[in-house]
């Protein structure tokens, strides 16, 4: 537990006195406040914004989000955010972990907006991102002032507790609410469209590697070992995904041979890799109804239910089991490239989702973030080559009446959506089985209920590997 130099050396310099708080590398300030037992208010985070006149670091409480319309009146800017890359590029070059973000613009050199809801009671404890991500650096509300007496104090953020009752307080949505509501809260530039999708990544070498892998009939064990071997933590994750009691091995697991080659199986290591290395290119919040951390729970419970379906299936049926596994865990992947290039709008698109689940999912994909999710997921699948079966189960997974090529896959994702709201699961707010998908596939719902059956009593194991595939294991 330590700090990077340029942190350490500001403080020191301050003469403030502080204190450093274990936590776990990984978690989101609001996962590690809830673990501490801290008040969301008095955990501090930074948004850093710029325009042609340059960076300024934004500072507020966790539980509060910008108000770009507020921040305007304030500054007369049109301030729009570092998006992923760019911030943690910024804080890396200053000697700060991934992730990692201190509320600290004179150690920095960027001047700063502090948000008055931090005013607080100098003798409450404030509590910040250290920069190394396993320690939170705990002051006095009065120390931290003085460390921040050159910054701007001003109104220009909302409580995510008040954007709650805000969005929560109407009962007939409308497409002009939702355009509106979004456009307060998001930069101005992304007002008109989402032309920003544009400069998203090219699919990883690893997941290019993987994919060309997946279309040799003839691949070894021997060809996967080196592409898992170049990159420790996909090494990391088919170790810790084979440890798991769900693939009901009983021996030890204590290489990438054993695992691969006894436990997981090529096509299973290949399917979890490219979900994994394509997983690792986008930058989202872990938290949310589609943050990171729910996006790969059901994901992987998706993925299950799927293939415990198409063990029901007739034999005629010409499904690649594979593949169907594929789709179901791909098959919500563009909110993973929506949240990473429009992260305020992802930000007020979960909060919204979260209060308004009775609102249909493709309005507030549409007037929130600009795009449906399986649009954009569908067309990244293009541009990076995935099959055409998979492609299809992220375009029209939501459709009931789907007769497009390979419309099983997208029909198997369907039905498990609509099955894992029995349990409670996902973004369906239908559990209605969808009638002609069933005749289709020549599914009964009794049929369908017992796979569902059958997925429930793997419940613990599913969740540990969906935390092995939202990020790295520890150890």
């Amino acid at each position: 537990m330590n700090l990077p130099h340029i942190v350490r050396r500001y403080l020191d310099a301050q003469r403030v006195p502080y204190r450093l708080i274990a936590c776990t590398p990984g978690e989101s300030l609001v996962q590690i406040a809830a673990k501490l037992d801290i008040p969301l208010r008095r955990m501090v985070r930074i948004a850093l914004l710029k325009d042609d006149a340059g960076l300024i670091m934004t500072i507020l409480p966790c539980n509060y989000i910008l108000d770009f319309s507020r921040l305007y009146q304030v500054l007369q800017r049109d301030l729009e955010p570092l998006y992923g890359a760019e911030t943690t590029r910024f804080f890396r070059d200053q000697g700060c972990k991934p992730g990692s973000h201190p509320p600290l613009p004179n150690a920095f050199g960027i001047s700063a907006l502090v948000d008055d809801s931090l005013a607080l009671n100098e003798e409450e404890e404030i509590y910040f991102d250290g920069g190394e991500g396993n320690a939170l650096v705990g002051m006095r509300g009065g120390d931290f002032r003085q460390l921040l007496a050159q910054a701007r104090w001003e109104h220009f953020a909302v409580s995510t507790g008040d954007l709650d009752a805000l969005v929560s307080s109407r009962q007939d949505i409308t497409p002009h609410d939702l355009t509106s509501f979004t456009h307060r809260y998001t930069p101005a530039r992304l007002h008109e469209g989402i032309e920003v999708i544009a400069e998203l990544p090219a699919m990883p070498q690893t997941a290019q590697q993987i994919l060309a892998l997946r279309s040799n009939p003839h691949t070894t064990l021997q060809d996967i070992l080196p592409i898992v071997e170049q990159d420790p933590s996909l090494a990391a994750q088919v170790v810790y995904c084979a440890r798991s009691p769900l693939h009901g091995h009983h021996g030890a697991v204590d290489s990438l041979e054993t695992a691969i080659g006894e436990v997981l199986g090529i096509e299973t290591t290949l399917n979890l890799l490219l979900g994994a290395s394509m997983g690792q290119t986008f930058q989202i919040p872990a938290d949310g109804p589609v943050g990171l951390q729910e996006f790969w729970r059901h994901s992987v419970y998706c993925a299950a239910l799927v293939s415990e379906l198409v063990k029901m299936l007739p034999d005629p049926i010409s499904i690649k089991p594979g593949l169907a596994y594929l789709g179901g865990l791909l098959h919500d992947f563009g909110y993973l490239v929506l949240g990473h290039a429009l992260p305020a709008r992802f930000f007020v698109f979960n909060r919204f989702l979260a209060a308004n689940r009775n609102v249909p999912l493709a309005a507030v994909d549409r007037y929130v973030l600009g795009v449906e999710h399986w649009h954009i997921g569908a067309w990244l699948m293009q541009a990076w080559n995935i099959p055409e079966e998979v492609i299809a189960a992220v375009r029209w997974h939501h459709s009931e009446d789907c007769t497009e090529p390979h419309a099983e896959y997208a029909n198997l994702v369907l039905i498990a959506n609509r099955l894992l709201r029995h349990i409670g699961l996902g973004d369906e707010h239908n559990h209605r089985l969808p009638a002609l998908a069933m005749f289709t596939l020549g599914l009964t719902r009794e049929q369908a209920l017992e796979a569902l059956a059958r997925l429930e009593s793997s419940r613990t194991e599913l969740d540990i590997l969906s935390e092995a595939l939202r990020w790295p294991p520890e150890g």
